[in-house]
Formats: C-alpha cells, sequence, structure tokens
C-alpha cells in the first residue's frame, strides 16, 4: 500500500485545523471566562470598577503551516492589576497639576507620593490563575 505523496501535509493541516478550532471554540474562551471569574472577585473584594479589563479582552488565533497559537489581548494597563503596584512618588517635571475629587479642587505640586494611604494595588493575580487553572485542566 502506497500513501498519497501529500499525506503528511494532508494530515498536519487536518490536525492544525483540529487545534485552531479547539483554540477558537473551547480552549480560548475557557481562559477569557476563568480570568473574567477571577477579575470580578477581584474588583468585588477591592471595590474597584474594573469591569473593562474583562468586557474589552479579545481573543487572537494565529496559524501558520505548522503551528497555531492563541493569547489574549487585554485592555491597557491591566497588568497594573494583574501584578500591583507599590506605593511610589510620582515627580513632575517640573510640577504636576492635577484634579483631586476629595478637595474638590486642582492641585499643583512637585511630587504624589502615590498609594501612601491605600497601600497600593494589590495583585490579582488573575490572569496567571486563569492560565494555571487551564494547564491543569489540559494536563487531566
Amino acid at each position: 500500500m502506497n500513501l498519497d505523496s501529500s499525506f503528511e501535509d494532508d494530515l498536519r493541516a487536518a490536525i492544525l485545523d483540529d487545534v485552531e478550532q479547539q483554540f477558537r471554540d473551547e480552549i480560548g474562551p475557557e481562559l477569557i471566562d476563568v480570568a473574567r471569574s477571577n477579575w470580578e472577585a477581584y474588583a468585588s473584594r477591592n471595590d474597584y470598577d474594573i469591569s473593562h479589563i474583562w468586557e474589552d479582552a479579545d481573543l487572537v488565533i494565529e496559524r501558520d503551516d505548522s503551528s497555531v497559537s492563541v493569547r489574549i489581548e487585554w485592555p491597557e494597563l491591566t497588568a497594573l492589576f494583574e501584578f500591583g503596584v507599590s506605593p511610589h512618588t510620582i515627580e513632575g517635571n517640573p510640577l504636576l497639576h492635577f484634579y483631586w475629587d476629595e478637595i474638590d479642587q486642582w492641585v499643583t505640586t512637585e511630587s504624589v507620593e502615590w498609594g501612601s494611604e491605600t497601600g497600593g494595588i494589590p495583585e490579582s493575580r488573575a490572569i496567571r490563575d486563569a492560565m494555571n487553572e487551564l494547564r491543569r485542566v489540559l494536563q487531566a
């Protein structure tokens, strides 16, 4: 029995088709869903209005002749919540000028000790924990 000369190429394409479909229909959406659940719990614990993070996440599937990759593109500044931010000094160049809601006025200053009262932004680990959960499911 002889195999058609395109057998390997056809098999590779079929496998990549299946992987791409699983990424698009199952794995990618599951990753976004688990991360969303993590984000919602984090936002609730910290009284943050950050629903744009999970609402604006985009699933991106890329494929070439030999591989398929999936990634989630999260909105700008998502990493601040994922990894947290320690209190720190923000220096003006030469001054900072911003509106301060609590005192209902514009402020001009040389620097600000950001997060000194709140302790900064705690890390959420929403994405990393979602990836670890997905990894456990895929390995089972």
